[in-house]
Protein backbone atom coordinates (compact mmCIF):
# COMPACT_ATOMS: atom_id res chain seq x y z
CA UNK A 1 0.00 0.00 0.00
CA UNK A 2 1.29 3.37 -0.89
CA UNK A 3 0.68 6.94 0.09
CA UNK A 4 -0.04 8.09 -3.44
CA UNK A 5 -2.73 7.10 -5.92
CA UNK A 6 -1.95 4.33 -8.38
CA UNK A 7 -1.13 5.53 -11.88
CA UNK A 8 -2.94 2.49 -13.24
CA UNK A 9 -6.39 3.80 -12.35
CA UNK A 10 -8.16 5.16 -15.42
CA UNK A 11 -10.78 7.91 -15.25
CA UNK A 12 -13.97 5.79 -15.15
CA UNK A 13 -12.42 3.34 -12.69
CA UNK A 14 -11.39 6.16 -10.38
CA UNK A 15 -14.84 7.72 -10.61
CA UNK A 16 -16.55 4.36 -9.98
CA UNK A 17 -14.54 3.87 -6.79
CA UNK A 18 -15.43 7.43 -5.80
CA UNK A 19 -19.12 6.58 -6.15
CA UNK A 20 -18.69 3.46 -4.00
CA UNK A 21 -17.28 5.65 -1.23
CA UNK A 22 -19.92 8.37 -1.60
CA UNK A 23 -22.85 5.96 -1.71
CA UNK A 24 -21.50 3.97 1.22
CA UNK A 25 -21.29 7.13 3.31
CA UNK A 26 -24.79 8.36 2.42
CA UNK A 27 -26.78 5.77 0.42
CA UNK A 28 -30.19 7.37 1.01
CA UNK A 29 -29.42 10.91 -0.06
CA UNK A 30 -31.68 11.66 -3.10
CA UNK A 31 -29.30 14.23 -4.59
CA UNK A 32 -26.38 11.81 -4.41
CA UNK A 33 -28.41 9.03 -5.99
CA UNK A 34 -29.59 11.29 -8.82
CA UNK A 35 -26.04 12.46 -9.49
CA UNK A 36 -24.85 8.85 -9.52
CA UNK A 37 -27.59 7.83 -11.95
CA UNK A 38 -26.61 10.70 -14.23
CA UNK A 39 -22.97 9.66 -14.16
CA UNK A 40 -23.79 5.97 -14.67
CA UNK A 41 -25.93 6.68 -17.75
CA UNK A 42 -23.60 9.22 -19.26
CA UNK A 43 -21.36 6.69 -21.03
CA UNK A 44 -21.09 2.89 -21.47
CA UNK A 45 -17.60 3.06 -19.95
CA UNK A 46 -19.11 4.40 -16.73
CA UNK A 47 -21.54 1.49 -16.45
CA UNK A 48 -18.75 -1.00 -17.15
CA UNK A 49 -16.46 0.63 -14.57
CA UNK A 50 -19.27 0.54 -12.00
CA UNK A 51 -19.81 -3.19 -12.59
CA UNK A 52 -16.08 -3.86 -12.16
CA UNK A 53 -15.91 -1.75 -9.00
CA UNK A 54 -18.86 -3.59 -7.44
CA UNK A 55 -17.25 -6.94 -8.24
CA UNK A 56 -13.94 -5.99 -6.62
CA UNK A 57 -15.47 -4.38 -3.54
CA UNK A 58 -17.86 -7.31 -3.08
CA UNK A 59 -14.91 -9.71 -3.03
CA UNK A 60 -13.23 -7.68 -0.30
CA UNK A 61 -16.31 -7.79 1.91
CA UNK A 62 -16.23 -4.00 2.27
CA UNK A 63 -19.30 -3.40 0.11
CA UNK A 64 -22.67 -2.46 1.51
CA UNK A 65 -25.29 -4.98 0.24
CA UNK A 66 -27.59 -2.07 -0.58
CA UNK A 67 -25.23 -0.95 -3.35
CA UNK A 68 -25.62 -4.22 -5.23
CA UNK A 69 -29.30 -3.50 -5.86
CA UNK A 70 -28.92 0.22 -6.34
CA UNK A 71 -31.17 1.49 -9.17
CA UNK A 72 -29.21 3.45 -11.73
CA UNK A 73 -31.99 4.98 -13.82
CA UNK A 74 -33.37 7.43 -11.30
CA UNK A 75 -32.56 10.49 -13.39
CA UNK A 76 -31.37 11.19 -16.93
CA UNK A 77 -27.99 12.82 -17.41
CA UNK A 78 -28.21 16.55 -16.95
CA UNK A 79 -27.56 18.63 -20.05
CA UNK A 80 -25.79 21.89 -19.45
CA UNK A 81 -24.55 24.57 -21.75
CA UNK A 82 -20.81 24.92 -21.65
CA UNK A 83 -19.55 27.82 -19.62
CA UNK A 84 -17.25 30.13 -21.56
CA UNK A 85 -14.46 31.69 -19.59
CA UNK A 86 -13.46 35.14 -20.86
CA UNK A 87 -9.89 35.36 -22.18
CA UNK A 88 -7.37 36.26 -19.52
CA UNK A 89 -9.71 35.30 -16.72
CA UNK A 90 -9.09 32.15 -14.76
CA UNK A 91 -12.11 30.14 -13.76
CA UNK A 92 -12.00 28.95 -10.15
CA UNK A 93 -13.53 25.56 -9.29
CA UNK A 94 -16.80 25.63 -7.41
CA UNK A 95 -16.99 24.37 -3.81
CA UNK A 96 -18.87 21.34 -5.08
CA UNK A 97 -16.11 20.55 -7.58
CA UNK A 98 -13.52 20.88 -4.81
CA UNK A 99 -15.47 18.47 -2.63
CA UNK A 100 -15.65 16.01 -5.51
CA UNK A 101 -11.91 16.18 -6.04
CA UNK A 102 -11.32 15.60 -2.34
CA UNK A 103 -13.65 12.64 -2.36
CA UNK A 104 -11.84 11.34 -5.43
CA UNK A 105 -8.57 11.49 -3.50
CA UNK A 106 -10.12 9.42 -0.72
CA UNK A 107 -11.49 6.93 -3.22
CA UNK A 108 -8.11 6.60 -4.87
CA UNK A 109 -6.56 5.74 -1.52
CA UNK A 110 -9.27 3.17 -0.89
CA UNK A 111 -8.92 1.80 -4.42
CA UNK A 112 -5.17 1.47 -3.95
CA UNK A 113 -5.82 -0.46 -0.76
CA UNK A 114 -8.31 -2.76 -2.48
CA UNK A 115 -5.92 -3.29 -5.38
CA UNK A 116 -3.17 -4.14 -2.91
CA UNK A 117 -5.29 -6.99 -1.61
CA UNK A 118 -5.03 -8.70 -4.99
CA UNK A 119 -1.50 -7.64 -5.86
CA UNK A 120 -0.01 -9.21 -2.75
CA UNK A 121 1.04 -12.83 -3.30
CA UNK A 122 -1.53 -14.18 -0.84
CA UNK A 123 -2.42 -17.13 -3.02
CA UNK A 124 1.21 -18.13 -3.50
CA UNK A 125 1.78 -17.91 0.24
CA UNK A 126 -1.29 -20.06 0.94
CA UNK A 127 -0.03 -22.72 -1.47
CA UNK A 128 3.39 -22.82 0.22
CA UNK A 129 2.21 -22.59 3.83
CA UNK A 130 1.70 -25.47 6.24
CA UNK A 131 0.10 -23.22 8.86
CA UNK A 132 -1.65 -19.87 8.55
CA UNK A 133 -3.46 -17.48 10.87
CA UNK A 134 -6.43 -15.42 9.62
CA UNK A 135 -6.77 -11.65 9.80
CA UNK A 136 -7.37 -10.49 13.37
CA UNK A 137 -6.53 -13.81 15.06
CA UNK A 138 -3.39 -15.41 16.46
CA UNK A 139 -2.79 -19.16 16.28
CA UNK A 140 -0.54 -21.45 18.33
CA UNK A 141 0.96 -24.59 16.78
CA UNK A 142 2.63 -27.42 18.68
CA UNK A 143 5.28 -29.19 16.61
CA UNK A 144 6.07 -32.88 16.88
CA UNK A 145 9.11 -32.14 19.09
CA UNK A 146 7.03 -30.11 21.55
CA UNK A 147 8.18 -26.69 20.32
CA UNK A 148 5.48 -24.01 20.23
CA UNK A 149 4.99 -21.44 17.48
CA UNK A 150 2.47 -18.63 17.90
CA UNK A 151 1.50 -17.06 14.58
CA UNK A 152 0.40 -13.45 14.57
CA UNK A 153 -2.67 -12.41 12.61
CA UNK A 154 -2.41 -12.86 8.84
CA UNK A 155 0.85 -14.77 9.15
CA UNK A 156 2.04 -17.97 7.53
CA UNK A 157 4.84 -20.50 7.94
CA UNK A 158 6.13 -23.61 6.19
CA UNK A 159 7.64 -26.38 8.35
CA UNK A 160 10.27 -28.89 7.22
CA UNK A 161 10.93 -31.52 9.88
CA UNK A 162 13.93 -33.62 8.91
CA UNK A 163 16.06 -36.14 10.85
CA UNK A 164 19.07 -33.83 10.67
CA UNK A 165 17.26 -30.65 11.64
CA UNK A 166 14.07 -28.62 11.97
CA UNK A 167 13.51 -25.79 9.51
CA UNK A 168 10.71 -23.23 9.57
CA UNK A 169 10.17 -20.58 6.91
CA UNK A 170 8.26 -17.44 7.85
CA UNK A 171 6.32 -16.62 4.68
CA UNK A 172 4.41 -13.59 5.95
CA UNK A 173 3.73 -11.66 9.13
CA UNK A 174 5.14 -12.49 12.55
CA UNK A 175 5.76 -15.54 14.74
CA UNK A 176 6.90 -16.14 18.32
CA UNK A 177 8.96 -19.30 18.89
CA UNK A 178 9.34 -21.31 22.10
CA UNK A 179 11.82 -23.94 21.02
CA UNK A 180 12.57 -27.27 22.67
CA UNK A 181 16.32 -27.34 22.26
CA UNK A 182 17.98 -30.39 20.65
CA UNK A 183 21.70 -30.10 19.94
CA UNK A 184 21.48 -32.97 17.42
CA UNK A 185 18.59 -31.41 15.47
CA UNK A 186 19.10 -27.64 15.20
CA UNK A 187 16.03 -25.42 14.89
CA UNK A 188 16.40 -22.80 12.15
CA UNK A 189 13.96 -20.11 11.01
CA UNK A 190 14.26 -18.52 7.58
CA UNK A 191 12.68 -15.12 6.92
CA UNK A 192 13.57 -13.68 3.54
CA UNK A 193 17.38 -13.62 3.39
CA UNK A 194 17.71 -13.76 7.18
CA UNK A 195 18.34 -16.96 9.10
CA UNK A 196 17.89 -17.38 12.87
CA UNK A 197 19.29 -20.48 14.59
CA UNK A 198 17.95 -21.41 18.01
CA UNK A 199 20.40 -22.13 20.79
CA UNK A 200 17.69 -22.76 23.40
CA UNK A 201 15.41 -19.75 23.56
CA UNK A 202 12.14 -17.86 23.13
CA UNK A 203 12.30 -15.36 20.30
CA UNK A 204 10.17 -13.36 17.88
CA UNK A 205 10.57 -12.75 14.14
CA UNK A 206 8.59 -10.17 12.21
CA UNK A 207 8.79 -9.68 8.45
CA UNK A 208 7.45 -6.38 7.11
CA UNK A 209 7.78 -4.82 3.68
CA UNK A 210 10.69 -2.66 4.79
CA UNK A 211 12.54 -4.83 7.30
CA UNK A 212 12.91 -8.15 9.06
CA UNK A 213 13.25 -8.03 12.84
CA UNK A 214 14.43 -10.63 15.34
CA UNK A 215 14.03 -10.11 19.10
CA UNK A 216 15.09 -12.50 21.85
CA UNK A 217 13.00 -12.77 25.00
CA UNK A 218 15.41 -15.17 26.69
CA UNK A 219 18.15 -17.61 25.69
CA UNK A 220 20.41 -17.23 22.65
CA UNK A 221 19.85 -16.99 18.90
CA UNK A 222 22.43 -16.99 16.12
CA UNK A 223 21.45 -14.70 13.23
CA UNK A 224 23.00 -14.57 9.77
CA UNK A 225 22.02 -13.09 6.41
CA UNK A 226 23.76 -15.52 4.03
CA UNK A 227 24.54 -19.26 4.14
CA UNK A 228 28.27 -18.78 4.74
CA UNK A 229 28.23 -15.47 6.61
CA UNK A 230 29.24 -15.34 10.31
CA UNK A 231 26.49 -15.45 12.91
CA UNK A 232 25.60 -12.60 15.20
CA UNK A 233 24.74 -13.92 18.66
CA UNK A 234 21.69 -12.36 20.31
CA UNK A 235 20.81 -12.75 24.00
CA UNK A 236 17.89 -11.72 26.17
CA UNK A 237 16.61 -8.27 25.18
CA UNK A 238 18.73 -8.10 22.04
CA UNK A 239 17.07 -7.10 18.79
CA UNK A 240 18.39 -6.99 15.25
CA UNK A 241 16.80 -5.39 12.19
CA UNK A 242 17.58 -6.15 8.55
CA UNK A 243 16.74 -3.41 6.06
CA UNK A 244 15.37 -5.35 3.10
CA UNK A 245 16.28 -2.66 0.58
CA UNK A 246 19.89 -2.02 1.61
CA UNK A 247 20.80 -5.22 3.49
CA UNK A 248 21.94 -3.13 6.46
CA UNK A 249 21.84 -4.78 9.91
CA UNK A 250 21.07 -2.67 12.98
CA UNK A 251 21.38 -4.11 16.48
CA UNK A 252 19.91 -2.71 19.68
CA UNK A 253 18.31 -3.61 22.98
CA UNK A 254 14.73 -3.52 24.24
CA UNK A 255 12.98 -4.68 27.39
CA UNK A 256 12.73 -8.48 27.10
CA UNK A 257 9.09 -8.48 28.27
CA UNK A 258 8.06 -6.36 25.30
CA UNK A 259 9.24 -9.01 22.82
CA UNK A 260 6.26 -11.05 21.69
CA UNK A 261 3.87 -8.83 23.68
CA UNK A 262 1.35 -9.11 20.84
CA UNK A 263 0.68 -12.74 21.84
CA UNK A 264 -1.26 -11.37 24.83
CA UNK A 265 -3.35 -9.00 22.69
CA UNK A 266 -1.28 -5.95 23.56
CA UNK A 267 1.29 -4.42 21.22
CA UNK A 268 4.09 -2.69 23.12
CA UNK A 269 6.18 -0.31 21.01
CA UNK A 270 9.22 1.44 22.47
CA UNK A 271 10.44 3.32 19.39
CA UNK A 272 9.28 2.47 15.89
CA UNK A 273 8.06 4.19 12.76
CA UNK A 274 4.35 4.81 12.38
CA UNK A 275 4.48 2.88 9.11
CA UNK A 276 5.72 -0.28 10.85
CA UNK A 277 3.10 0.02 13.58
CA UNK A 278 0.34 0.57 11.02
CA UNK A 279 1.48 -2.47 9.06
CA UNK A 280 1.09 -4.59 12.20
CA UNK A 281 -2.34 -3.13 12.94
CA UNK A 282 -3.46 -3.93 9.39
CA UNK A 283 -3.04 -7.63 10.11
CA UNK A 284 -5.52 -7.34 12.98
CA UNK A 285 -8.12 -5.18 11.27
CA UNK A 286 -10.87 -6.95 9.26
CA UNK A 287 -11.22 -4.01 6.88
CA UNK A 288 -8.65 -1.70 5.31
CA UNK A 289 -6.26 0.85 6.79
CA UNK A 290 -5.22 3.45 4.21
CA UNK A 291 -2.37 5.89 4.81
CA UNK A 292 -2.32 9.28 3.09
CA UNK A 293 0.69 11.55 3.36
CA UNK A 294 4.29 10.36 3.13
CA UNK A 295 5.57 12.20 6.22
CA UNK A 296 3.45 10.04 8.51
CA UNK A 297 5.29 6.87 7.56
CA UNK A 298 8.69 7.91 8.89
CA UNK A 299 7.57 9.48 12.17
CA UNK A 300 8.59 7.56 15.28
CA UNK A 301 5.96 6.51 17.79
CA UNK A 302 5.74 4.47 20.97
CA UNK A 303 3.12 3.23 23.36
CA UNK A 304 0.87 0.36 24.38
CA UNK A 305 -1.85 -0.53 21.87
CA UNK A 306 -4.89 -2.78 22.24
CA UNK A 307 -5.02 -5.24 19.33
CA UNK A 308 -8.68 -5.94 20.14
CA UNK A 309 -9.62 -2.34 19.28
CA UNK A 310 -7.74 -1.39 16.13
CA UNK A 311 -9.45 1.98 15.46
CA UNK A 312 -8.49 3.14 18.97
CA UNK A 313 -4.99 1.67 18.62
CA UNK A 314 -4.47 3.45 15.31
CA UNK A 315 -5.56 6.77 16.78
CA UNK A 316 -3.32 6.31 19.80
CA UNK A 317 -0.37 5.50 17.54
CA UNK A 318 -0.57 8.40 15.10
CA UNK A 319 -2.19 11.26 17.01
CA UNK A 320 1.05 12.08 18.90
CA UNK A 321 2.80 12.10 15.50
CA UNK A 322 0.37 14.71 14.17
CA UNK A 323 -1.86 12.23 12.39
CA UNK A 324 -5.61 11.91 12.19
CA UNK A 325 -7.91 8.92 11.67
CA UNK A 326 -11.21 9.04 9.83
CA UNK A 327 -13.60 6.11 9.37
CA UNK A 328 -15.10 5.72 5.90
CA UNK A 329 -18.08 3.41 6.12
CA UNK A 330 -17.58 0.48 8.47
CA UNK A 331 -14.44 -1.15 7.08
CA UNK A 332 -12.05 1.59 5.98
CA UNK A 333 -9.82 3.66 8.26
CA UNK A 334 -8.03 6.60 6.64
CA UNK A 335 -4.86 7.74 8.43
CA UNK A 336 -3.55 11.14 7.37
CA UNK A 337 -0.87 13.58 8.52
CA UNK A 338 -3.52 16.16 9.35
CA UNK A 339 -7.27 16.54 9.36
CA UNK A 340 -8.67 15.89 5.89
CA UNK A 341 -10.57 18.77 4.26
CA UNK A 342 -13.83 16.78 4.38
CA UNK A 343 -13.59 16.69 8.18
CA UNK A 344 -13.71 20.48 8.57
Amino acid sequence: MTDTPSDQNDGPTTEANMWVIRLTEDPDDPATRRAFAAWHGDAPAHAQAWTRALRVWQLTGALSPALLALPVAEAPPATRSPTVTPPGRRRHPSPRAIRRRRRAALSLAAAACVAGLFLLPDMQIALRADYTAPTGQDRTITLADGSLITLGAKSAIAVHDRPQGRDVTLLAGEAFFQVRHDAHRPFTVHAGTLRARDIGTRFDIRMDRAEIRVGVQDGTVGVSTAPNSPETRLGSGDEIRLNRATGTLTQGQVAPDTIGSWTTGTLVVADDTADNVIETLRRYYPGFIVTWGGTLRSRHVGGVYDLHNIPAALRAAILPAGGHVRAIGHQILLATTARTPTDR
